[in-house]
C-alpha cells in the first residue's frame, strides 16, 4: 500500500504516524511537495528493496530520511562495486581477515581525522597496532591516501563496505 500524508512535518503527525502503523513494516519517503510525490515514493520503494536484503532494519517503519545514507551509498550496487574493486584494489593481496583490518583502521582514520590514540580508541587496540597498520596502508596505497578526492572514494567505498557488514563491527 501507498500514502500521501499532508503536513508529514506537522506537530504530532509521527506520533500519529507511528500508532497507526504499528506492525506494519516498510518506508515513508521524504516529505515534499505533492508535485514531487513520485520522488519520495522512490525513496521508500528503494528503502524497503534494502530492508528486504537485510540491509536496512525492517519489521518496522522507517524514515528514509533517517537512512540517507545508506540509500545512497548502497544504490545502485553495481556502481559502488565498481569503485571499491578500483579503490580498494591494494588490499587484494591480503589475507581477508588481515585486510578487513587494515580496511577498518583505514575507514577509522579517515573518519577520525586523528592520529594513532583517536583511531585506536575507535577501534578498541592499542596506538601502536594503529602505527604499524597506518604504516602497511601507505605502503600498500602510496601517497593517493594524501589526495583528498582519493579519500573521499575511499571513505565512501568503505562506509558503504560497512553498511552491508563486510568490515565487522568495527572494533576487534
Amino acid at each position: 500500500p501507498r500514502m500521501v500524508v499532508p503536513e508529514p512535518d506537522a506537530a504530532g503527525r509521527r506520533e500519529l504516524l507511528d500508532r497507526a502503523l504499528a506492525g506494519w513494516s516498510g518506508a515513508i519517503g521524504p516529505p515534499v511537495p505533492v508535485t514531487e510525490a513520485a520522488k519520495s515514493l522512490r525513496w521508500a520503494e528503494a528503502a524497503v528493496r534494502l530492508m528486504e536484503r537485510g540491509l536496512l532494519p525492517s519489521g518496522e517503519v522507517l524514515y528514509c530520511t533517517e537512512h540517507t545514507e545508506a540509500l545512497v551509498l548502497l544504490q545502485p550496487e553495481e556502481l559502488i562495486d565498481d569503485l571499491a574493486l578500483r579503490c580498494l584494489a591494494p588490499l587484494a593481496h591480503c589475507a581477508p581477515a588481515h585486510g578487513r583490518r587494515l580496511a577498518q583502521t583505514l575507514l577509522a582514520w579517515l573518519e577520525t581525522r586523528g592520529g594513532a590514540p583517536e583511531v585506536a580508541a575507535r577501534l578498541g587496540v592499542h596506538p601502536q597496532t594503529v602505527r604499524y597498520r597506518l604504516r602497511q596502508i601507505r605502503e600498500l596505497f602510496g601517497g593517493s591516501v594524501d589526495d583528498p578526492d582519493r579519500r573521499f572514494e575511499l571513505e565512501l567505498v568503505l562506509r558503504a563496505q560497512r553498511l552491508r557488514g563486510l568490515l565487522g563491527n568495527g572494533t576487534e
